[in-house]
C-alpha cells in the first residue's frame, strides 16, 4: 500500500505511481513525438516508458481518452488511430509484446497525423 512505501506523508504523485495510471506527462511525451513525425524520438518515448514499468494496457487507455478529447485531431485521425488502439489492445491480451504493440500504435498513429494513406508501405 501507499502508506507502507512512502510513510505517513502520502502525496498525489505517491498515490499515482501505485496506482498504475501513467502520469499526463508521459502519455503527453508519446503524442507529440508521434506529432512530431520522427520515429527515433517515438520509439524514444516508448523505451522509456517500458524502461518505467508502465502497463501498456493502460498507456493504450490513456492515448485513446488523449485523442479522443482532443480537438485538433480530424475524426478520420481519431477513427484510425482508435482502431490501431483497438488492435494492440486484443493482441495485448492475447499475450503480444508490449514493446512491439506500443511501435506499432505510435508509428500507425503518426502515418495518421501526417495523413499517410492506411497500408502505406515503403517499397525498394
Amino acid at each position: 500500500s501507499a502508506a507502507r512505501l512512502f510513510g505517513s506523508s502520502i502525496s498525489s504523485e505517491n498515490l499515482i505511481s501505485v496506482s498504475g495510471v501513467v502520469p499526463e506527462k508521459v502519455v503527453q511525451a508519446v503524442l507529440q513525438a508521434c506529432r512530431s513525425g520522427n520515429f527515433d524520438l517515438a520509439n524514444k518515448e516508448v523505451n522509456n516508458f517500458i524502461a518505467e514499468g508502465y502497463p501498456a494496457s493502460q498507456m493504450l487507455t490513456q492515448l485513446f481518452e488523449a485523442i479522443v478529447e482532443d480537438n485538433d485531431i480530424s475524426d478520420e485521425q481519431k477513427a484510425r488511430i482508435s482502431k490501431k488502439l483497438g488492435e494492440a489492445d486484443k493482441c495485448l491480451v492475447d499475450g503480444a509484446d508490449e514493446y512491439l504493440q506500443l511501435l506499432d500504435v505510435v508509428s500507425n498513429t503518426m502515418q495518421a497525423f501526417s495523413n499517410m494513406p492506411e497500408g502505406f508501405a515503403y517499397e525498394c
